[in-house]
């Protein structure tokens, strides 16, 4: 592999000005010096590395993600949203799948501060992670849900109660007077917000609604055993508001292998909007989470010159669809 020193040596320069060549200064080069050095690249293929010349900035060029659950369907589409963000700026996005582990997750925090990244986009497990390594080192961090307001990093997210109330409130117009709330297992910010949101419509509606509430691994599978469980009983619920699409894809496993109609039977709502639920059967209708303008505008904040911590609240969208009793919207 071609070096430095190679391309000094055949354009006839020093290494020092093929270095002035690559990073654009800092100080000039005279054309015919410019032309020769790039001459000389070409033909012995040279490729500057990319890492030493970040690091003559004080740059990795290079941006971590911690998730709870890669194989969730939604990290998965905010990982790829966050790449291509990311890649617009020139970043590589490394990701920590935590495992739904406490210590794996702490592990990823520990991995990136030793490997230097630029900055870190963060979906924690805990309502107050312990970030002191980041802020320690001088590595800023973003986290994309509710967070501690104590925390010393960024958020953007958008507002779980309001979007957990639209959903519900939707329900109770189709008339169903039994709703059943399919939380998350953790009692976190987000889980609280799902949970005050559903009871302000509940509250708020002006007639008697039967409530049961459930808490779940965000799984499928997890989801479908407590679903099959509660509506096996003849008192069953007559719709399911679901804090995740995950959670929402088991009840609606559960209704099929019970020979329950959806909606006819049982209206399933779910949350985050993940492409997938576009295309279940019959379609989901979900709360979207505006994942890629949230990838971009957290990559911004990071790789830009904005003072930090901020806190931002990204708007959502209820999407209507065939799942909770709607025909009007379906589709993507």
């Amino acid at each position: 592999m071609a070096t430095a020193r190679d391309v000094a040596d055949r354009a006839g320069t020093s290494t020092a000005v093929v270095s002035y060549v690559f990073n654009n200064g800092p100080r000039n080069v005279a054309p015919s010096t410019r032309e020769k050095v790039l001459q000389a690249a070409t033909e012995l293929n040279y490729r500057p590395n990319a890492l030493a010349r970040a690091l003559s900035f004080g740059r990795t060029l290079s941006i971590g993600l911690i998730v709870p659950d890669i194989a969730n369907r939604f990290f998965g589409e905010l990982a790829r949203a966050l790449e291509e963000a990311a890649a617009a700026q020139g970043n590589l996005l490394l990701i920590g799948d935590s495992g739904l582990n406490v210590e794996r997750e702490q592990s990823h925090v520990a991995a990136f501060v030793e490997r230097r990244v630029d900055s870190v986009v963060m979906v924690s497990l805990s309502d107050a992670p312990d970030l002191r390594p980041f802020t320690e080192a001088g590595i800023p961090i973003a986290v994309l849900h509710p967070v501690d307001p104590g925390q010393q990093a960024s958020s953007i997210s958008i507002d779980y109660r309001a979007a957990a109330h639209a959903a519900t409130a939707h329900l109770l117009a189709h008339g169903y007077g039994s709703i059943a709330l399919l939380n998350g297992p953790h009692d976190s910010a987000g889980s609280r917000q799902h949970r005050e949101g559903f009871f302000r419509a509940i509250e708020a509606h002006h007639e008697a609604v039967e409530t049961v509430e459930m808490q779940t691994e965000i799984s499928r599978a997890h989801a479908a055993q407590v679903a099959l469980d509660v509506l096996a009983r003849p008192s069953r619920p007559r719709a399911f508001y679901c804090s995740t699409d995950e959670q929402a894809h088991g009840v609606m496993f559960a209704c099929h292998r019970l020979g329950l109609a959806i909606p006819a039977d049982v209206a399933v709502t779910g949350f985050d909007g993940t492409e997938h639920s576009a295309y279940t059967y019959p379609p989901l209708t979900t709360v979207r989470q505006p994942v890629m303008q949230m990838a971009e505008r957290v990559i911004a904040l990071l790789t830009g010159q904005t003072e930090l911590p901020v806190h931002e609240t990204a708007q959502f969208e209820l999407v209507l669809r065939e799942s909770c009793g709607s025909h009007d919207g379906v589709g993507p």
